[in-house]
Parts: structure tokens; C-alpha cells; sequence
């Protein structure tokens, strides 16, 4: 088996799908694997493909040994708080004008995951500057301005990192096939590189022209996510948000961009092979080939575009005991009269399998599908 990459090329196996890419660098599918995810024993650091995998993503050995711990199927928490325990953080020190002001984020703001204690160690500094940002509520006023020009620049130094740390753990994990864990880090990826929850109302301030006053307007109307507002006609739009035109149809222009993903499974049949299954230690049925149709798409008029860029898919198939059975990565560019691949995935008859389809960098993409076999 050739390793496991998810953002990279690589000469994988894809043997399973009847839909072969022409590049692997633009689109990479994950076979399924029998094997149960378990952290990366230590003897296997040195082993090619981890090597590959931390060379890829310009990592130092304590930051693989250190992502390698985590457990599997972990929770956004989890996830974060791994990922900013690299070795590459120990170069963002705490000053000591930023203890106040980190004090006041972790104690006073609201953010999901405070740390215990004072804020003493680089990782607990980026934990809470992640957190902060996330929220979308503005750096409190506790640090001075020569030190908040200073953090902002480290700031950016700080995602340019996190999203290599990120990336590599959802390699770690998916060679490890915890799939429930590789649709984790891309939910805390996504949610990072969009500097927004997913999940969270807050999606609205993706939107440009729309700020924490606006949104609130539109929360209150019932509009909640980006969706429902491109689906609001022009003078809707002016009218909740008190403007004249027309900011109505610009809105509109903007939102037509936005990614409105579609996903569907479902199974053609069961694969004859000469075996009788892939029998599994913790069953006692075996599980069987089964060929999967996966139709992927969006509703958009013409190709969408956001932030001026042909957004970047992720396609994650879990079992029902959270193993990865498959992973599909590509452009919008791909889907725009529709993909269907066909590909083989082992389950069991009565097996209810997990698809999560959503755009990397975009928050309020995300959309699911449950087949059972």
C-alpha cells in the first residue's frame, strides 16, 4: 500500500473506483482498509511514508511524534489543542506585555476551550489567539499598540504553520483509516482557514459588508446561514439591512459565488470475488465489496468562486464504527456537470455508512448523506 496523503500527489492506490483522475495533485481517492486506527507506534517515526508525510509538510520530528499521540476519533478540542502543541510553536514566545491580554482572552471572552491556569507556555498562546479569532469578537484591549502590531504579525506566521500542523495530522490519522478523525481536522481546518466556527451563526461574516451588526439584523430575521440569504431577493435583502440599492443586487452578485454542494450514495450492488468477505475480529459477519455510485455537484448557475478562487472539495466516507472508507479531494472545476464516480467500499449488509462533503477553506458548505447498505 502506497502512503496516505490527502493535499498532495502521490501514487496511491485507486484500483476501487471505476472513475480514475488524470492527476492525483487534483483529485486523490482512499481505498478502504480493514485495520482499526491506533496511535502511530514510535518505532514506525523513521518509516518512509511518516518521513514523507512530515518532509511534505516541512515538519520536525517532535512535531510528528507529538501528532502521532493523539487517540482516535478525536473532538474539535482535541484536535486543536494537538495541533498547537508543535514543535514550530516554541518560537512564538509569551511576551510579557501579552500576559495580561492573553489572561483576558481565556478568562473573559467566551472562547469554547480555556486553558487551566495562567497562559505560560507558546502553544497556550496560540490556542487563544486561534480561539479569538475564531470567535470573530475582537482582541480585547489589554495590550499596547506596539505590542498588538507585533502579535498581529506573528499571527500570520502562526496560520501559515497551523495549516501545515493541520493538514499533517489529517494525514497521520488517515493513514491510521480513522475516518471519524480525518473529518474532525477538516471540520477545525475549514473552521481556521475561514476564521469561523462551522456550525455557528457567525457563518454570515464571511459575507463582505457584512459585520457583527449586520449579521445580527439578519439572525434576528430568521437568515442564519449564507444559503438562505442568496436565496432572499434583492429588496429583502435592503430592507433587513437598511440600505438602498443597490447594495441589494451586489449582495446578490457576491452570493451567487458561494458554493451550494450536493451529494448522494447510493449502492449498485455487491461485488462477486472469489473470496467471501473481509472478515473483521470485531464482527461476526463478514464484511463484503460493495459498489457505491457517489454523485457530487453544486447548484450554482456557473462554477462558484469565493474570495476570487475556484474553491477545493473534500469527500470523506466513514463506516458506521467511524473507519475511513474513502476520501476523494478536488476542484469545483470538476463537478461542473456533475461527477459520479464509482467505487467499492467494504461494509456490512445493514451497514450505515457516513458521507461528509464541503469546501476546505469555506464554513456553511458542509453537507451529508447516510446510506444504509
Amino acid at each position: 500500500m502506497a502512503s496516505f496523503t490527502l493535499f498532495n500527489s502521490i501514487s496511491g492506490r485507486t484500483g476501487n473506483s471505476m472513475e480514475m483522475p488524470s492527476s492525483l495533485s487534483a483529485e486523490e481517492e482512499r481505498p478502504e482498509k480493514s485495520s482499526q486506527p491506533s496511535p502511530l507506534p514510535a518505532g514506525k517515526l523513521d518509516s518512509p511514508k511518516y518521513n514523507e508525510i512530515r518532509l511534505r509538510y516541512q515538519l520536525s520530528l517532535p512535531t510528528l511524534r507529538s501528532l502521532s499521540t493523539i487517540e482516535k476519533a478525536p473532538d474539535r478540542r482535541k484536535v486543536l489543542q494537538t495541533a498547537c502543541l508543535a514543535a514550530e510553536f516554541r518560537s512564538f514566545p509569551i511576551r510579557p506585555e501579552e500576559k495580561n491580554f492573553l489572561r483576558e482572552i481565556n478568562d473573559h471572552t467566551g472562547i469554547p476551550y480555556p486553558i487551566t491556569g495562567n497562559a505560560t507556555e507558546p502553544w497556550h498562546k496560540v490556542l487563544l489567539l486561534v480561539q479569538i479569532d475564531l470567535l470573530r469578537g475582537g482582541w480585547p484591549n489589554k495590550i499596547s499598540s506596539n505590542g498588538r502590531k507585533e502579535l498581529l504579525r506573528e499571527s500570520c506566521r502562526i496560520y501559515v504553520v497551523l495549516d501545515r500542523v493541520l493538514r499533517c495530522l489529517a494525514d497521520i490519522l488517515g493513514e491510521r483509516e480513522d475516518g471519524r478523525g480525518v473529518t474532525v481536522t477538516l471540520d477545525v481546518l475549514r473552521s481556521v482557514k475561514a476564521k469561523v466556527w462551522e456550525g455557528t451563526d457567525m457563518e454570515l461574516l464571511q459575507v463582505d459588508g457584512i459585520g457583527a451588526a449586520k449579521m445580527k439584523r439578519l439572525v434576528d430575521a430568521g437568515v442564519k446561514t449564507i444559503k438562505q440569504l442568496a436565496g432572499l431577493e434583492f429588496y429583502h435583502i435592503e430592507r433587513l439591512l437598511s440600505r438602498n440599492p443597490p447594495f441589494g443586487h451586489q449582495m446578490i452578485h457576491q452570493l451567487s459565488g458561494f458554493p451550494l454542494l450536493h451529494l448522494h450514495l447510493d449502492a449498485v450492488n455487491k461485488c462477486t470475488l472469489p473470496q467471501d468477505g473481509i472478515q473483521d475480529s470485531t464482527r461476526s459477519e463478514p464484511r463484503q465489496p460493495w459498489v457505491v455510485r457517489v454523485v457530487l455537484g453544486f447548484g450554482n448557475e456557473i462554477v462558484p468562486t469565493w474570495c476570487k478562487r475556484c474553491p477545493w472539495t473534500t469527500l470523506v466516507i466513514e463506516g458506521d464504527d467511524g473507519r475511513l472508507l474513502w476520501f476523494w479531494r478536488g476542484s469545483v472545476k470538476r463537478m461542473e456537470n456533475t461527477k459520479i464516480m464509482f467505487v467499492r467500499l467494504d461494509v456490512k449488509k445493514g451497514e450505515s455508512i457516513k458521507a461528509t462533503f464541503a469546501c476546505e477553506g469555506i464554513v456553511g458548505t458542509l453537507v451529508r448523506f447516510t446510506l444504509t447498505i
